[in-house]
């Protein structure tokens, strides 16, 4: 039987070996030839991967392969590597591989070094980032895994990051005599995004309603949001925090072509309490005076949802609209 340790290790062993495989790479043109064969068996590996193959998977290394782990664990030979893609195939159904290949060189005519980054997405969601190197053979005219090595990889997923927003989930309500806003806030099925819902109402009619994604924006380094309404407006909001606030800069289209922006500012006054207010109001270059603010309560979930009290969400309203009520 193979290790608890070698089995933990598969996984990571798998992104490295299947990245090496799976992709594009900059090589000169004399090499173009020899990328195309690698690029087929990338494919043909992929493949095997998806399906959960161990056995397939484990005849694309040679006999003696070796891999070295980012964690310095050191193991080699096919059977093993056959047994480490078993165990982690029964422990991780599902499995799915993403490849994002920096480079195709060849050394020799019977050697080819790739490197890379691959991304191991396990049934659970979770995925696991390595950076990778990988030397292919040529054996029997056919090109094979000699060597994977691999390196941690400290990117943080975008769903860590979102924990920071998290508190916005749930379902929250502002209401009145003759009117009521609620948002609504939810993970997107592949955990990157939360996905947030408002609607308004006047005299129990539906007067507005948007949608909007917020996401993690790993170039600019900050929180980005996307909102799309029923008028056909639509923007786009650069967010920030500032101690207990998050604020929004706003920025978007309305139905009639006019642009508009705002800075829309989020502050927990407590758990199942959130302040909403919009300033800095700008429509189509014209400003428009005062300050909107609403007051925000998180709603219990109803006794038939299962599910406890979610942390908070909040309010934004879209600036492709004329922004008739707080958000």
């Amino acid at each position: 039987m193979v290790s608890p340790s070698a089995r933990l290790l598969a996984v990571p062993f798998v992104c490295l070996a299947t990245s090496a495989m799976a992709a594009r790479a900059e090589s000169p043109p004399a090499a173009s030839a020899v990328e195309a064969e690698i690029r087929a068996v990338d494919a043909a590996f992929v493949r095997d991967y998806d399906a959960g193959d161990a056995k397939a998977l484990a005849t694309r290394f040679t006999e003696d392969a070796e891999v070295f782990e980012a964690d310095g664990a050191r193991y080699s030979g096919r059977p093993l590597i056959e047994r480490s893609f078993a165990d982690t195939f029964a422990d991780q159904k599902g499995a799915k591989l993403n490849l994002e290949i920096a480079s195709i060189r060849p050394l020799t005519p019977e050697v080819v070094k790739e490197e890379g980054r691959s991304i191991t997405r396990l049934a659970s969601g979770e995925t696991v980032p390595r950076f990778y190197t990988v030397l292919y053979v040529k054996r029997g005219g056919s090109w094979l895994i000699a060597s994977v090595r691999e390196e941690n990889d400290e990117l943080v997923s975008p769903r860590e990051r979102l924990k920071e927003l998290e508190w916005m989930l749930g379902e929250w309500l502002d209401s009145g005599p003759e009117s009521e806003t609620r948002v609504t806030c939810r993970w997107s099925p592949d955990g990157n995004f939360l996905l947030r819902e408002f609607t308004e109402k006047h005299a129990g009619k539906v007067v507005l309603s948007v949608t909007q994604r917020v996401g993690w924006d790993p170039v600019a380094k900050e929180f980005r949001s996307w909102e799309f309404d029923s008028e056909g407006g639509f923007g786009e909001g650069r967010w920030s925090r500032d101690g207990d606030r998050w604020v929004i800069k706003q920025s978007g289209v309305r139905p009639e072509g006019a642009t508009a922006s705002s800075t829309r500012i989020l502050v927990r006054l407590r758990p199942d309490r959130v302040r909403w207010s919009l300033v800095d109001h700008v429509v189509d270059g014209r400003t428009i005076p005062g300050e909107v603010e609403s007051i925000l309560t998180r709603t219990p979930p109803t006794p038939l949802s299962g599910v406890g009290p979610a942390p908070s969400p909040a309010p934004t309203a879209p600036v492709g609209n004329d922004e008739r009520r707080p958000r």
